[in-house]
């Protein structure tokens, strides 16, 4: 599984070796649940940005190789990075920090939202299905389905205690 931050800053290369720039975001097909491309910043003055679709990655690791790029304008990771993300109730559940996506076929597995500072630190951040949200303007609604399973992420111990010791 990835994050958005694996793939942010990350330099895209085409077949040739030549640097076209790096990733600035992420191009998201939010009603299907699937990463669609990426959004690249140029590294050359006076250039536009540039998307690549998913189809034209040929490898990732440290870097990215890409067969082509396109100008195609589509949902971006920032557009709704942020958001609140709210109930059925009305109830501001939290705030949208970054989404987790499958690595072989980039399907969206949910949203991790950030619930606050402290809340966060004690009872750690909160992950959503993608299949229980809705995308709206202003907020995304989160309907859930009956099923009593939450998911958090909770921060490890900063320091371990070694039994040799």
């Amino acid at each position: 599984m990835y994050r958005s931050k694996d793939f942010m800053l990350m330099e895209v290369m085409d077949i040739s070796g030549k640097k076209i720039g790096f990733i600035k975001d992420i191009l998201i097909d939010f009603n299907k649940g699937y990463i669609t491309g990426f959004s690249i910043s140029s590294t050359r003055l006076l250039k536009k940005d540039y998307t690549v679709r998913k189809e034209n990655i040929i490898s990732f690791n440290n870097n990215m190789v890409i067969s082509e790029i396109s100008e195609e304008c589509e949902l971006k990771l920032s557009d709704f990075k942020g958001m609140d993300v709210v109930n059925n109730k009305g109830d501001i559940i939290g705030m949208v920090e970054d989404i987790i996506f499958n690595n072989e076929d980039f399907k969206i597995n949910g949203l991790i939202v950030s619930t606050g500072f402290i809340r966060n630190l004690i009872y750690g951040k909160q992950i959503y299905l993608i299949k229980e949200l809705i995308l709206g303007n202003k907020n995304i609604l989160y309907f859930k389905e009956g099923n009593n399973m939450v998911f958090r992420t909770v921060p490890h111990k900063l320091m371990e205690v070694d039994s040799n010791e």
